[in-house]
């Protein structure tokens, strides 16, 4: 069986190279799946997961924060994202404390310029919360 070729790069670093079966990504027009042998396909993807199913069967997720996908003639699938985070580097104890902060600033509506970073932030967690519930286990800070 063909395999597809999963290649995700950020601003800071190459996240992920590898051979993958599929990969399921949310985009601007709505949630799509990737097979072997897909046409060419250029789109803009939104915030949200990004899963695929390795050589072994089995699933892992990414958490995706905006960018752009491509799919070549050759199985060769590009991510050009924005931001992306592995659900198993996620530090589930940062995530949760960034939660409870963005929620702080979003209760006192008065500070206009901190609502708009606390619910970029708070839209952030909660991909990176659902990354970990359907990915690999949590990093735990320590200390």
């Amino acid at each position: 069986m063909t395999n597809l070729i999963l290649d995700i790069v950020t601003q800071e670093k190459r996240l992920l190279t590898g051979t993958v079966k599929s990969i399921t990504v949310d985009t601007e027009g709505g949630e799509i799946t990737i097979l072997p042998n897909h046409v060419p396909l250029l789109t803009r993807l939104s915030e949200g997961l990004l899963r695929y199913t390795d050589e072994k069967g089995v699933e892992d997720v990414v958490a995706i924060f905006g960018g752009f996908l491509e799919v070549d003639s050759s199985n060769k699938i590009t991510i050009l994202a924005d931001s992306a985070v592995r659900a198993g580097d996620i530090d589930l104890a940062k995530v949760e404390n960034a939660k409870r902060e963005a929620e702080s600033v979003l209760s006192d509506k008065s500070r206009e310029i901190e609502f708009a970073q606390a619910e970029a932030a708070l839209r952030r967690t909660y991909f990176e919360l659902k990354a970990l519930s359907k990915g690999s286990r949590p990093r735990h800070s320590q200390g």
